[in-house]
This record gives C-alpha cells, structure tokens and sequence, in this order.
C-alpha cells in the first residue's frame, strides 16, 4: 500500500480521464482505500490557481536537462507514479 501522508489531492480534470485517475488512486491506497484520510477531487485547472504552479514545477521537471536543474531545488521529494504497483 502506498504510504499517503497527505490530506487532499487536487487533480488537474482532463473529464474523458478523470475516470482512469479515480482507479489508479484506488489501486495506489490498497485494498482499504477508507483508512487514509486522503481526499481527491478533480477541477478544471483555470479554476484553482495552485494547479498552474504544479503544472510549471511539472514541465520544468519534465522537461529535464538545464529546466530539471533548475527546479531542483525548490523539490524535496519526486514520486514516480510508474513505480507504483
């Protein structure tokens, strides 16, 4: 089970996807998804303006190279969701 020290997640809505992010949330917290206290819900990303902050930290990581330097040091911890099984 994944080790969620988190309270709320806010997920950037992509509608035809939210569907899919729904059932990798659920397969990530186990099979007792109700003892955690996360709460996740999706919003349209011109609607909550911290999603435009992850979405930037995102792409620069993303992007690698010279941009992943340089986002370097404002992360403390890069989870990759591929390795969550």
């Amino acid at each position: 089970m994944l080790d969620v020290q988190t309270g709320r997640l806010v997920l950037d809505s992509r509608q035809d996807r939210d569907d899919h992010d729904r059932l990798t949330i659920r397969k990530a917290l186990g099979e007792r998804p109700t003892d955690t206290v996360l709460v996740y819900e999706h919003f349209d990303s011109t609607a909550e303006p911290l999603l435009w902050i992850a979405d930037a930290v995102a792409w620069c990581y993303g992007a690698g190279a010279d941009w992943q330097r340089r986002i370097g040091p404002l992360l403390t911890k890069v989870i990759d969701l591929r390795d969550v099984r």
